[in-house]
């Protein structure tokens, strides 16, 4: 991408700041940013964040290096579950997190996800009962590996939310994204 994908902007907000502001609006209790590379850069954006941040020395290892450095920065005794939200999937809304959790409730699942159009998307909430499964998930596949693993502790959140479905992961889809919305900023 050339800078941090972090601190790519979308409507005048880096992504995180996008993913902080739409967490904090709903009824998500703790937010644990976990950093890597460009770790202090991507602090000194975050202004007056009042949640957790933690630094994953072992981020060239991969997303999953990371997951396993939030999950154990929780004390798992005080949490349900978590909700993973990546960088690259900036555009996730309230109503769609609010849904999420609402499922996480009432289905008691171990897995929850949105679907669009027949497409898995993001964020996805794993219970604290397979925290522990994450943890040893081979790197190379990472967290789709539980998914794999639990099929029958998958709920699937249909939506019309195409938002769950946006990847901005690279440069390629970043420009796609402002021609098709003209609401980004380098």
């Amino acid at each position: 991408m050339g800078q941090p994908k972090a601190l790519m902007k979308l409507n005048g907000k880096t992504f995180l700041q996008q993913i902080i502001d739409v967490l904090s609006a709903t009824s998500i209790s703790n937010i644990t940013v976990v950093l890597g590379s460009s770790a202090q850069q991507i602090c000194a954006s975050l202004g007056d964040f009042c949640g957790k941040i933690i630094i994953n020395e072992h981020w060239q290892q991969g997303q999953l290096s990371s997951v396993i450095a939030g999950i154990d920065s929780l004390g798992e005794n005080f949490v349900d579950a978590i909700m993973l939200c990546p960088v690259d999937h900036p555009l996730i809304s309230e109503n769609v997190i609010q849904e999420l959790l609402c499922a996480f409730e009432t289905t008691k699942k171990k897995i929850i996800l949105p679907k669009y159009c027949g497409r898995r998307g993001h964020p996805i909430i794993f219970s604290r009962d397979i925290f522990s499964e994450i943890r040893n998930a081979p790197t190379e596949i990472g967290a789709r590996s539980v998914l794999h693993k639990f099929p029958n502790e998958i709920c699937e959140v249909q939506t019309n939310e195409e938002c769950v479905l946006a990847n901005i992961d690279t440069r390629e889809d970043y420009e796609k994204y402002i021609a098709n919305t003209h609401n980004a900023e380098f």
